[in-house]
């Protein structure tokens, strides 16, 4: 089979990063950006790119578009203007296309915004219909900024949000033999909703050891020693799938006691556990909700 064609819209960190693999993966790939500058710089390192004023005339002849676009957080809110605009830019190339095309979706967006807002757009301004002209996908990126080349060449996940097997299926064989991880599947709003849970743990648990530090520098612990003890001791470190099945809230004879009594021990001592409070009421909340009482209900295996 042919090689699909690729078009990365969007050539920031991820989107260059994602192309430039592909390239040496032995893709056919284009850049198109908004950024004069950035698109010169790119030609000049021998890949094809072009700036948004281009590709419009009926000759944007790529199989995939790849969004790589910025999603920014605005006044707590995000901005997805950036990925409406390109989505409609998107439609109005492929007006003019009479073959099959898939849209891919790399940025980070809330669940239901592919649905929602690029694919609506994309039919609106190209008159092309979803799963019979064109296809939808959300494929995370897991990048970091630092490595993120490295990063794109040696995935350890790869995961395909797919509108339908057709769309999923074409994307997958840009993958299939070029990357040693497994690939995943699963539904477009699932795939969004799971980058945010990626970054949403990475948060969390940065968040759970800085309070967890500022309360230990109050009595002179050496917190780095007794982190690196923690990584060790608790199952919720080395067992990844420690807490992440639906067995409702924590329970047994060591939870619930600990957390209750260290944040009264340090909310009593004048430390700030903002977190761990936050831990124990949605806990309570949950428990409430499934009418059990607090420390009553039957134990179970929180795995």
């Amino acid at each position: 089979m042919i090689k699909p064609s690729i078009c990365i819209i969007g050539p920031g960190v991820v989107g260059q990063a994602t192309g430039k693999v592909f390239v040496a993966k032995g893709i056919k790939v284009g850049f198109l950006g908004r950024t004069k500058e950035k698109v010169e710089i790119l030609k000049k390192e021998g890949y094809n790119a072009f700036t948004k004023d281009e590709l419009l005339d009926g000759n944007y002849d790529f199989d995939i578009t790849i969004f790589t676009v910025p999603t920014p957080t605005v006044k707590g809110k995000i901005d997805l203007i950036v990925l409406k605009q390109a989505s409609a830019d998107l439609g109005k190339r492929l007006k003019y296309s009479k073959k099959y095309h898939l849209v891919v979706v790399k940025s980070t967006v809330p669940p239901g915004t592919i649905e929602d807002l690029v694919i609506p757009t994309i039919e609106k301004y190209s008159g092309r219909k979803v799963g019979k002209d064109f296809g939808a996908c959300m494929n995370p990126e897991y990048l970091r900024a630092e490595t993120a080349y490295e990063d794109s060449l040696n995935p350890w996940i790869i995961l395909i949000g797919e509108y339908d097997k057709k769309s999923g299926d074409m994307l997958e064989l840009v993958y299939k033999d070029k990357f040693d991880c497994p690939i995943y599947r699963c539904e477009l709003k699932e795939a969004e909703m799971q980058k945010y849970v990626h970054n949403l743990y990475n948060a969390l648990k940065i968040t759970f050891f800085n309070e967890m530090r500022e309360i230990g520098k109050e009595i002179d612990a050496d917190t780095e020693k007794m982190f690196k003890l923690v990584a060790i001791s608790a199952e919720g470190m080395w067992n990844p799938k420690y807490g992440i099945r639906d067995r409702g809230p924590f329970d047994g004879s060591c939870l619930p006691k600990d957390t209750q009594a260290f944040f009264h021990w340090a909310e009593a001592s004048g430390f700030d556990a903002s977190l761990l409070r936050t831990v124990i009421d949605v806990n309570n909340k949950l428990i409430s909700k499934l009418g059990l009482h607090e420390f009553g209900f039957e134990s179970k295996n929180i795995l």
